[in-house]
């Protein structure tokens, strides 16, 4: 009788092996795709946060001097918010001939992970311009108009 061509066990077992860890390789870097589009969707979330808190400020007319803020934005982020008067860096020249009708703000915007341990958060930074005469509340005016008042000038 001739010999039968086929597998035998120690060859079918190491194949098995083999293809065992193939597949554990391919599903620990799946898995590690999947964390990191979590990471990625965690700070486009805590970016669109900070925008949404920032804007709120800065289109508020009712803010006109430094406070500070905090609250919960929903299960995952918090904030702080603090707005400080803005002072010109020293190491410049100064050229203001004429007192400006108007005043900076500093707004700084942080987002808290609330479930990272190591406190990351997502910090945004912005000024905001105060006009030292207030607006009414029925009064609109030109741009062009508004522009000229806020940093001085003559009409043309």
């Amino acid at each position: 009788m001739g010999r039968h061509r086929g597998f035998t066990l120690l060859e079918v077992v190491v194949a098995l092996a083999i293809m065992g860890i193939g597949v554990a390789t391919a599903l620990s870097i799946f898995s590690g795709s999947l964390k990191n589009l979590r990471r990625i969707d965690m700070a486009h979330q805590a970016m669109s946060h900070a925008e949404n808190v920032m804007n709120e400020i800065l289109t508020d007319e009712s803010i006109r001097e430094p406070r500070d803020f905090s609250g919960n934005l929903d299960d995952e982020f918090s904030y702080t918010a603090s707005v400080d008067m803005w002072e010109e860096p020293q190491e410049r020249v100064s050229l203001n001939i004429v007192e400006p009708p108007a005043y900076m703000l500093s707004v700084r915007v942080d987002i808290h992970f609330k479930n990272d341990p190591n406190g990351k958060f997502y910090r945004s930074v912005c000024l905001k311009t105060i006009s030292k005469e207030p607006l009414q509340q029925n009064q609109q005016m030109a741009p062009n108009e508004a522009i000229r008042r806020l940093f001085g000038g003559s009409n043309p």
